[in-house]
């Protein structure tokens, strides 16, 4: 019986595994159907065995095609909105424990777990600028200016660019760069 039942499964599968695939036609609604996309009138159809009433008479239908009305759609710019979704809790957790790390002055273990946050949420822009503020605290001006600017291109409001830019400005002038800490203030400014 469980044999058979088998047998009887696979044979299922397989026929609806080996059916023959037609994809859909494409409609383009932009040009006017051409006789070969006209339905054939009924005298070309193959006959078939239905019988029909006698009382009803039937007539040909004049095949006519009315063109179709096609909406235009403007076209506007594609503006790419930041993702705004909070922030994980397990990310959350690595941020608080990094911070505390920091505080207690374990720089090179609060960068790591910020690394593993990074691992979870590569899009998180708070994670980068966490990164270039610890960087910043180590001396390493430049690595914090990359980190902020990326948290920059990541940030979905305002206020989380604002800071960044900030960030971007004190890294520049530990670095010597005076006047591009002052162009990276006014960004924040503008914001």
């Amino acid at each position: 019986m469980v044999r058979l039942s088998m047998v009887l499964g696979a044979l299922v599968l397989t026929g609806c595994a080996s059916g023959v695939r037609v994809p859909p036609p494409i409609i383009d609604g932009t040009q006017n159907a051409g006789e070969q996309d006209r339905i054939r009138s009924s005298q070309s159809q193959p006959a078939t065995s239905v019988a029909k009433p006698s009382a009803v008479a039937t007539k040909p239908v004049a095949s006519q095609t009315q063109p179709v009305q096609v909406a235009k759609i403007e076209s506007q710019p594609v503006v790419e909105q930041p993702s705004t979704t909070p922030i994980s809790e397990p990310v959350l957790e690595l941020l608080e424990t990094a911070d505390q790390q920091a505080s207690g002055g374990n720089n090179d273990a609060a960068m790591a777990t910020l690394e593993r946050a990074l691992r979870l949420a590569p899009r998180e822009p708070e994670i980068y600028y966490q990164m270039g503020r610890l960087r910043l605290e180590m001396g390493q001006a430049s690595e914090s200016e990359q980190l902020a600017l990326k948290a920059v291109d990541l940030a979905p409001d305002s206020f989380v660019r604002r800071d960044s830019w900030n960030l971007v400005a004190l890294a520049r002038e530990r670095a010597g760069n005076i006047e591009g800490a002052k162009a990276a203030r006014a960004k924040a400014r503008g914001l």
